[in-house]
């Protein structure tokens, strides 16, 4: 087993954050406290990392026959919540040159709150090695471009201003149980379908903006289906002055017009909305 070797660092309080151990649920319940102080104890020894910086550090490395394992601390010192998916890893030696390279699957590391520090272990194909044996002076490090997705929680703008607090809720629950969206993504999920008293089906979507700009709508395609997911209508609606803010959700009502007059209001269980185009026969 070769111990990493840290490099000297010049530390500024003002530039740099401090990051707490993160773990998933499952590793809290198993690790012992002894454990987890262990943890903690060895964080406190990495070099610190600036605001903003993604940063990974290697605590120690194992040949293992086939392969190389190394222990590492991945820190978010980002104040969102990170995920992590490919990730290329590279290990490097005293002067910089690179020894080895490899690709990582970090998505089981799960999201990293604001500056946090979770332990994973990762492991090096011998195949991927340049070096007959990584020295005892190796050094860690993110290589090339990577993807990290950051994970947006909306809040709504534009509810009704007489709305329930009940109502409220219901719309709230609603968008707290949406899959999670992406830093500059933008989603339209259903919230409800059904036909008033006149005939009238109207759907309730929920729009989402998790991009760092205002995005405007101006035309949206929709089409009905019924729980046969058969085509009732199709329609491009067309949208006035509609615009959702950056990180905010936000209600749109679409109607159908139909020739069914029911007694009373009801929900249209197992209807649902495609938001596109379809050719249907009336």
């Amino acid at each position: 087993m070769v111990k990493k070797t840290e490099p000297n660092v010049e530390n500024n309080e003002n530039d740099y954050v401090s990051t707490k151990l993160s773990l998933l649920d499952k590793d809290n319940v198993v690790i012992s406290d002894v454990h987890k102080e262990i943890l903690e104890d060895e964080i406190k020894e990495l070099p610190p990392i600036k605001e903003g910086e993604l940063n990974v550090s290697g605590a120690y490395i194992f040949d293992q026959g086939d392969k190389y394992e190394i222990k590492v601390y991945v820190r978010n010192g980002l104040s969102e919540n990170l995920n992590l998916e490919d990730i290329p890893f590279v290990i490097k030696g005293s002067k910089g040159e690179i020894l080895a390279s490899q690709l990582f699957d970090l998505r089981a590391l799960g999201q990293l709150p604001p500056h946090s520090v979770r332990p994973i272990k990762i492991y090096f194909n011998k195949e991927n090695v340049k070096v007959d044996k990584i020295p005892e002076k190796w050094e860690l490090a993110l290589n090339g471009t990577f993807k990290i997705s950051r994970k947006v929680k909306t809040r709504y703008e534009g509810l009704p201003e007489k709305i329930s607090d009940k109502d409220k809720k219901v719309l709230q629950d609603f968008l707290d149980g949406l899959p999670d969206i992406e830093e500059g993504e933008f989603s339209i999920s259903t919230f409800s379908i059904g036909i008033n008293t006149d005939g009238t089906i109207l759907a309730t979507c929920v729009m989402r903006n998790a991009a760092l700009k205002p995005i405007t709508l101006e035309k949206v395609p929709v089409t009905l289906l019924n729980e046969d997911r058969k085509i009732v209508n199709s329609n491009e609606f067309k949208l006035k002055d509609f615009t959702v803010s950056p990180y905010r959700a936000r209600l749109c009502n679409f109607s159908f017009q139909t020739g069914v007059k029911p007694e009373k209001a009801q929900e249209l269980k197992d209807w649902s909305i495609v938001y596109k185009l379809y050719r249907y026969k009336k």
